[in-house]
């Protein structure tokens, strides 16, 4: 295998905390009665299947191209699917939820119809269309965070928008793993590839320890009223 134990763990706790994430968020809307929140927690669940798919693709020692197709793949689809929870969020656009999510299944279709495999050009038209659908949840993010600071915390927001860094990071260390050493991906440059998924994990971990910090905020007025109950009776 191509990568070292350090940066194993590092690629498997990337996925942890993702998953994690998704579980807070599912939990968030459960106690302060949001649907959207709990939507918004399954459209996170296909970049987990990517990462999940990442992760295969690297045991296979980077041997398999169509599992890396399906990330790809799979990415896509999550990066249009929270552009569309995030756009339904918005009290303005909730009359034209309908067609916002309709955006899904085209997407998909202009996918697999003109671009599969996804493999050289066609792989890096997708690429850019998914920047571009994860570009629209980022703004979408704001324009909620503005309409209803419930929902999401800065925290939160600052680790989604701090995935930009780790794609800048990626894209500069790729470079210098392909073109200034000549290897043949930046899997192959360990400690390069190393650095470049910390900051993913860093992206995550902000991501779920912003909701974990809300759902502790929501529950302390309860259990604060519960302790004045119980003193109360005592």
């Amino acid at each position: 295998m191509l990568l070292s134990w350090p940066t194993w763990a590092i690629h498997l706790f990337t996925v942890t905390e993702w998953g994690v994430a998704m579980g807070l968020f599912w939990r968030y809307g459960q106690l302060i009665g949001r649907r959207e929140l709990r939507v918004f927690a399954v459209c996170m669940g296909p970049h987990l299947m990517s990462g999940l798919l990442v992760l295969s693709f690297h045991f296979s020692g980077d041997a398999m191209r169509e599992i890396l197709e399906l990330s790809r793949l799979t990415n896509f689809v999550g990066s249009l699917l929270l552009s569309a929870a995030i756009l339904t969020m918005v009290p303005t656009l909730r009359q034209w939820q309908r067609w916002i999510w309709a955006i899904v299944p085209i997407g998909l279709i202009w996918v697999v119809s003109a671009h599969w495999p996804l493999l050289g050009e066609h792989s890096k038209a997708v690429l850019g269309a998914a920047n571009v659908a994860y570009l629209v949840f980022l703004l979408g993010l704001i324009w909620v965070y503005r309409t209803d600071r419930v929902l999401f915390s800065p925290l939160t927001i600052g680790g989604f928008w701090f995935l930009l860094v780790f794609v800048a990071v990626t894209i500069f260390t790729t470079r210098i793993a392909t073109i200034d050493l000549g290897l043949p991906s930046l899997s192959h440059a360990d400690a390069l590839h190393g650095l470049s998924e910390s900051l993913l994990s860093i992206t995550n971990l902000l991501v779920a320890l912003g909701v974990y910090r809300q759902i502790q905020a929501w529950r302390k007025p309860a259990l604060l009223i519960s302790a004045s109950d119980t003193a109360a009776r005592s």
